[in-house]
């Protein structure tokens, strides 16, 4: 396990109930599993915060709830759509010994060769699903673009697994070109002389 998060069992029959938690440092959540059914709970801001900090969003964590002690991962997270804060998460309970789907945040990495010569990193995709034992899912993957030039673009399929775990996303999605430099100098340059055509006409027209 990598963290321990102490949960309590909540109301969730209205909604200004959840909003009462936050207010007081709680955040609603849901634990539910096959073996456990479904049931609302609350955790503190601050000790998820610190879980997710020192282990990661994918990482397996001892859920301790009524006196027992649950393995579960972040399933779902839901955060403010302003602030980024964390306002709802699901957790699942995992069987250490099958299989899951997890969403895995991509981290670019390197600095291309496209970037040297004014090439500029365009991201497409954010996280790729992965399927592996719960204690194998990787926290993220990360994905060296230094030998991009300008016009190469590094797709799903190019990928290799640092660990066990298997990539599902389509092999064809790209998840990061390296597109040419944007000449907005030339066009600067060229608006100017259209404006200082257009005043020299003017002079002239005065005169």
């Amino acid at each position: 396990m990598s963290g321990v998060l102490n949960a309590q069992e909540r109301d969730a029959s209205k909604k200004s109930l959840a909003k009462k938690l936050r207010k007081n440092g709680k955040i609603p959540a849901v634990f539910y599993g096959k073996n456990v059914g479904n049931h609302p709970i609350a955790v503190d801001r601050s000790e998820l915060y610190r879980v997710f900090q020192e282990s990661g969003r994918n990482a397996i964590i001892d859920l301790r709830l009524n006196g027992q002690s649950h393995p579960v991962i972040a399933h779902e997270i839901q955060e403010d759509s302003f602030k980024g804060n964390i306002i709802h998460v699901d957790f699942l309970e995992v069987d250490m010994s099958s299989e899951i789907d997890a969403e895995v945040p991509i981290l670019i990495v390197g600095e291309s060769v496209g970037q040297k010569q004014g090439g500029v990193v365009q991201q497409t995709l954010d996280e790729l699903e992965v399927r592996a034992l719960p204690a194998d899912i990787p926290n993220v993957i990360k994905v060296d673009i230094t030998p991009l030039d300008i016009g190469d673009a590094l797709k799903v399929s190019d990928i290799q697994p640092d660990g066990n775990y298997k990539i599902m996303n389509d092999g064809e999605e790209v998840i990061v070109t390296i597109t040419p430099p944007v000449l907005g100098g030339e066009q600067d340059e060229g608006s100017g002389e259209a404006s200082s055509a257009e005043s020299g006409g003017a002079n002239e027209a005065a005169e």
